[in-house]
């Protein structure tokens, strides 16, 4: 004689998959709702920044170039205090200037840290808030300065190729 399984010997089973596939579609969704929500730029930034590239996300508290769209925008990231959640505001950079990672604030192309260096700076956020202490030290500086001279020398030896 064969024994078989109660028909609902499975049903433990099946809630816990059930609910596994619940909380993973809550956090594809919180994700897509935070990308949404970081690029409500003002209207016509899409005429400045075609195509315009939305793949930045928070991690941290504090102030991002956003290096997919050449600094020209960057972020605010910010915890809620009701949700703890980050939320993140995003801006354009006015004409000629983009977001100089190391002053966090935007400023000309020639005088900032080149944008693909800017994730080299992000550890400036932390640096915010201390009352006693300077926003930026020495070495931070001369750090900067290092990738600021590089990048006008690399400009430099571009124009000096290219044909008038």
């Amino acid at each position: 004689m064969i024994r078989r399984k109660p028909a609902d010997a499975n049903v433990p089973l099946f809630a816990v998959l059930i609910i596994l596939s619940f909380v993973s579609a809550l956090d594809i969704a919180e994700e897509l709702r935070m990308k949404r929500q970081t690029y409500s730029l003002p209207h016509g930034s899409e005429l400045l920044l075609e195509p315009l590239t939305t793949r930045f996300i928070c991690r941290h508290d504090g102030y991002f170039a956003d290096v997919d769209n050449n600094c020209r925008v960057y972020h605010i990231c910010t915890r809620s205090a009701e949700t703890r959640q980050l939320q993140r505001y995003s801006f354009l950079c006015g004409n000629l200037t983009m977001f100089n990672q190391l002053t966090l604030t935007c400023s000309r192309p020639e005088d900032s840290v080149p944008c693909r260096n800017a994730p080299v700076f992000y550890y400036v956020n932390d640096n915010i808030g201390y009352q006693d202490s300077p926003f930026l030290y020495d070495d931070d500086v001369s750090n900067a300065d290092q990738f600021i001279h590089n990048n006008r020398l690399l400009e430099a030896n571009r124009a000096a190729k290219r044909p008038f």
